[in-house]
């Protein structure tokens, strides 16, 4: 490589800033930044970026990591060239004075202060390497592919107009002329020459760079501008004009200091699946794996490329072992250096958190070097305690401790605990909308793509997405078949035309015309993988496990007496039942009358609880209704009354169900809690009345033809189409039975497909929900696209206005921002603070931990472990109190000076007597620890 750049520069480029004074008086010249920046990027190139993600930038080249390296640090080298006009050097007076004295002269001041926002200089350095580029010979498309990564470096990318009204030609004032334009073609040469891109420049006129570099370079260049702008890690200079000298010995020793975890290069044990799932799971003993498992793993070790991998099988088959073993599979074979797993809630996400560090730990056990780093990425993970601890150890880590090396195989990297920069972590557990966020126009949105591209994908529970939510999912599919990512999705089934649409979504990404994928539809058995593979999609039946449920099936009149009169009836010998209403309202009238029948055996669960308290619930649940392993005295009598929390975010077992009629797969999921564990040695036997497993449909009026539905699960919740076809396919089964797994498929596949199903009666009823149903969607549909990035261009197209009307910062700490990839209003998040009769507000006092009873102020802002303890009571109102003037309210009783805390700035305070009693917009309410929040009507 050419060294002698780095002895020769100009005085006038030498004095040109980058970093102005700090309060001691240092500074630090364009030059060294650019050089800092073009060495941190070739060093996360080298040790930092997945195998996967380099191939995607040498793909550019015909394959050559050379080029694509020198590609890079070039892109990362010239990142801040638009600093070196005058419409940025007057921003410090001192130091455009000093730049003056080098005749580099900021002509009409007060012209370039009034017009210098039109030429930020991210878009400022657009233009520049685009001139530069098209001087050395690039077609102007060609030069603008490579210019729009500078322009968007700050996390935005510029639109057209943006681009035009920045025009040099335009604003040539503020660019500057004479010794300016020097001093940006010196900069520019120097670079080329200093990282090896001087010798490719003839070759990379040819070159149509795809959106996929663009994007992932353009975040690869965002990350290497903040560690190169860390002066605690790249400290600024104290000479007036620095010599200049190749130091990249500086930014080793920065990044030694910063210790970014190298990508995870797993080495799957030898041998056959049983011998992999033996060392990574915690298989009882002679225990194999399902033969779903053994059907998924020689998949993911038989494709021939990166693709999709669908797996439906029923609940309790070990579909999450089978993804996390494909992933190590997919990984070791493909070199991508992490995972990703979405979830629905934030529950199922802190579950799969635990079994996910246990897998990792169990890597770890087996001699391998996990290294890497882990994150939970929703809005409640700092109260997860597996976390929490995991933070801890990693900051001790991070600082040069390592009193905590060994206990997991992986921790948390404080610098990538930040919100644009979590989704970079090796190994990252999320809800849903951190996954959706990637397909969302903001800010830095660029950053999810890179953390997404080394990754491979796992998407369990994918038949919890709406139409809205499908839509942002089809398009962050299309993203990772772009970048060959491996995806694994799970169910418990799908209806056809969503196989179908997310493998199309998929290819549209590989750009591969789909063939006939005919074969995905209707049933095509059960359990099903289907996977891509070409041009095409195959699919395989696994083998059935031998575990097999039959779930008597009748229906409910709804009517608390029945209920009371069915419960007490199947339990008067011991036994435990679930109840699962779709509102919490309901929820609530139906424990009101169940208390009073079986006073002391009935629990609550639903979503109007604090954070604190479902948290506290669930592991209570868990400890009752769990697995043998941990439910070790289950109770002899119990009910639980529950909302839709129960369906998919725990591992439980019930001897009775009644449900309200929900969507065909959802209340498949819910019979999927009956009789889930055999009771084994030491274990409360079922009794008699409940050795069979039971459910009852209930929510619905069977008695009217077509049936009538309960008025706000129809209107609020599912809507009348899909409830509708739901009860005509249970219709048929009443009095008969419904075989786990065996009959999941079949009926979902009946429900959602296009047939007329149901007694002839309803079917008038049933078109006419169908139509409507339809129009909704497509609505849906097209409000989810306004906001949407769009799939990816053409090789050779700069991705120009990619993120134009963009939606700002995905908001991922609120409602607020899950509503930006969710339809419709986002439910409200406050603070719930007891007031006792003295007027002193306080935590509930029934929190553990210490964070019971503590007083909070009103004046001062809340020390950040106080503000820990008051957002553990974070609680989300009703959507009928989620209006704007309930939130003005509350907003105005909150204190202005809690804005300066970081961890409750952005929630209201909802503020009860020591009773639980509260009001919100003329409503009485009242929060108990035993039934959660409820909001009364004014004549109650």
């Amino acid at each position: 490589m050419d060294r002698r750049r780095d002895l020769v520069l100009s005085e006038a480029a030498r004095s040109v800033w980058a970093k102005s004074t700090d309060q001691h008086g240092g500074w630090l010249p364009l030059w060294k930044h650019m050089d800092d920046a073009a060495d941190v990027a070739s060093a996360l190139f080298d040790r930092w970026l997945p195998p996967s993600v380099v191939r995607l930038f040498a793909k550019e080249f015909d394959g050559d990591t050379v080029q694509a390296r020198a590609a890079i640090a070039f892109l990362a080298g010239v990142h801040d060239l638009g600093k070196a006009t005058p419409a940025f050097a007057i921003q410090d007076v001192l130091l455009a004075q000093r730049m003056a004295q080098h005749n580099l002269r900021i002509p009409s001041t007060t012209f370039v202060l009034h017009a210098r926002s039109v030429a930020h200089h991210s878009v400022a350095g657009h233009h520049l390497l685009m001139r530069w580029l098209m001087a050395k010979g690039f077609p102007q498309p060609i030069a603008r592919t490579w210019g729009v990564v500078l322009g968007g470096h700050h996390g935005v990318l510029p639109d057209s107009e943006a681009e035009n009204a920045a025009n040099p030609r335009h604003v040539r004032k503020l660019y500057g002329d004479g010794v300016w334009e020097t001093v940006q073609v010196e900069l520019a040469e120097r670079m080329a020459d200093r990282v090896g891109a001087t010798r490719w420049l003839g070759r990379w006129r040819d070159v149509k760079l795809s959106a996929q570099f663009q994007v992932l370079a353009t975040a690869v260049v965002i990350v290497s501008d903040w560690i190169a702008s860390n002066d605690e890690l790249l400290p600024f200079y104290r000479e007036e004009l620095p010599q200049v000298a190749d130091s990249s010995e500086r930014v080793r020793q920065a990044l030694d200091k910063l210790r970014l975890p190298a990508p995870w290069q797993p080495t799957p044990p030898g041998g056959g699946v049983a011998e992999l799932f033996a060392a990574r799971f915690d298989l009882p003993d002679g225990a194999r794996p399902y033969p779903v498992q053994e059907a998924v793993c020689e998949v993911a070790r038989s494709m021939p490329e990166p693709g999709l991998l669908i797996v439906e099988a029923p609940m309790g088959e070990g579909k999450t072992e089978a993804a996390l073993a494909a992933a190590e599979i997919a990984a070791g074979r493909w070199g991508f250096g992490g995972l990703f797993v979405a979830l629905p809630t934030q529950a199922t996400s802190d579950a799969m958190f635990h079994r996910v560090i246990r897998w990792l730990d169990a890597m770890g056990s087996d001699d391998q070097q996990i290294g890497g780093a882990v994150t939970l990425s929703h809005c409640k993970a700092r109260f997860n305690r597996l976390f929490q601890g995991l933070m801890r150890a990693g900051w001790l880590r991070d600082i040069g401790r390592d009193e905590h090396e060994g206990r997991h195989a992986v921790v948390p990297h404080s610098w990538m605990s930040g919100r644009n920069k979590a989704q970079l972590a090796n190994f990252t557990v999320s809800t849903f909308d951190q996954l959706l966020f990637t397909a969302l126009k903001s800010r830095h949105v660029m950053l999810r793509h890179l953390g997404l591209a080394g990754k491979v994908v796992v998407l369990d529970e994918i038949h919890a997405y709406d139409a809205f939510m499908n839509s942002y999912l089809t398009k962050v599919l299309t993203w990772l078949g772009a970048y060959q990512v491996p995806v694994v999705a799970l169910s418990a089934t799908l209806p056809s035309d969503r196989r179908r649409a997310l493998v199309e979504a998929y290819q549209r990404g590989r750009e591969k015309t789909c063939g006939d994928l005919s074969q995905l539809d209707g049933d095509i058995g059960y359990p099903a993988l289907i996977w891509t593979e070409g041009s095409s999609a195959r699919t395989r039946v696994a083998k059935a496990s031998s575990r097999c449920t039959s779930v008597g099936v009748d229906f409910l009149d709804d009517d608390l007496d029945t209920l009371i009169s069915v419960l007490r009836d199947a339990l008067s010998d011991g036994g435990t039942a679930l109840v699962v209403r779709n509102t919490v309202r309901r929820v609530l009238e139906a424990a009101t009358r169940l208390e009073r029948e079986f006073p002391g055996e009935v629990t609550l669960a639903h979503s109007r609880f604090i954070t604190a308290d479902r948290m506290r619930k669930d592991n209570e649940l868990l400890d009752m209704f769990g697995s043998p392993q941990r439910a070790l005295r289950r109770p002899y009598r119990h009910v639980v009354v529950a909302s839709q929390v129960v369906e998919q975010s725990l591992d439980i077992d019930f001897d009775i169900l009644v449900t309200d009629l929900a969507p065909i797969d959802l209340v498949l999921q819910r019979m999927g809690r009956l009789h889930r564990h055999e009771r084994g040695v030491g274990q409360i036997e079922r009794p008699p009345k409940v050795r069979s497993a039971r459910a009852f449909i209930t929510g619905v009026d069977f008695e009217q033809h077509p049936p009538r539905l309960e008025q706000a699960t129809e209107r609020y919740v599912y809507g009348t189409h899909f409830l509708l076809r739901s009860a005509a396919v249970l219709w048929e089964r009443f009095g008969k039975t419904i075989e786990l797994p065996g009959d999941v498929a079949p009926l979902v596949q009946q429900a959602y497909g296009p047939d007329d199903i149901g007694p002839v009666e309803w079917r008038e009823a049933m078109a006419a929900a169908r139509q409507t149903w339809n129009e909704r969607t497509a609505a849906r549909e097209e409000r989810a696209t306004q906001f949407q990035i769009d799939a990816p261009t053409k090789p050779g197209k700069a991705i120009i206005g990619w993120l134009s009307a963009h939606a700002g910062e995905a908001d991922e700490d609120t409602a607020k921002g899950q509503g930006q990839v969710r339809d419709g209003a986002p439910s409200l998040e406050v603070l719930l603070v007891y007031e006792d009769a003295s007027g002193q507000w306080h935590t509930p006092m029934w929190l553990d931990g210490g964070r019971g009873g503590l007083p909070i102020p009103r004046e001062d802002v809340p020390s950040d472990d106080l503000a820990e303890a008051m957002a553990a009571c974070a609680l989300r109102l009703p959507l009928t109190l989620s209006n704007p003037d309930a939130e003005e309210e509350l907003k105005h009783a909150t204190p202005p000076a809690w804005k300066a805390s970081r961890l409750i700035r952005r929630l209201p305070v909802l503020v009860v007597d020591g009773d639980g009693n509260g009001q919100i917009n003329n409503r009485r309410l009242r929060y108990t620890v035993e039934r959660g929040l409820e909001v009364f009507d004014s004549d109650e």
